[in-house]
């Protein structure tokens, strides 16, 4: 039978110095600090493109429904200008006269003389002049009549 031998005492190793632990240490936390800054930057960066695109995503649906909103408006304008076209006719004017409201021609015409001489300016309703404030002269006062007195000053 075989007997086994104890194991050979492994040699101690010598005491570090303070230092070179503090030193070992503060490598290990600088180089997660770094690795943990730079997966933040990465995250960052991924974040604000997101945020750019759906924000260019968002402005373009605005112009799509902008140039809906303008086309939509187009062909109304497009539709009231051919209504415009079509009752500015004058034989259509004239048939929708006669026809719907009843209007015909009068039999004989009343002439009537008025012995007041027309008006110089022909007044308009006020719905089309707008209001003038009255403008106030203001008279200068001792100092600026003194100093208009002044050569130079007037």
């Amino acid at each position: 039978m075989a007997t086994l031998q104890p194991a050979a005492p492994r040699p101690r190793a010598l005491p570090e110095a303070p230092s070179l632990g503090v030193r070992r240490s503060m490598g290990r936390a600088s180089r997660t600090l770094m690795v943990a800054l730079a997966l933040l930057a990465v995250g960052a960066l991924g974040t604000f493109q997101v945020l750019q695109s759906s924000q260019v995503a968002g402005v373009g649906y605005e112009i799509r429904a902008l140039e809906r909103e303008r086309t939509a408006l187009s062909a109304a304008v497009a539709q009231l200008e051919a209504q415009v076209a079509m009752r500015s006719n004058l034989e259509r004017v004239h048939s929708e006269a006669v026809g719907r409201l009843g209007m015909v021609r009068p039999d004989e015409t009343v002439t009537v003389s008025v012995d007041v001489a027309a008006p110089p300016v022909v007044p308009l309703p006020r719905r089309y002049v707008t209001p003038t404030e009255p403008t106030v002269l203001v008279q200068p006062g001792w100092l600026e009549r003194l100093l208009g007195m002044l050569p130079g000053f007037s």
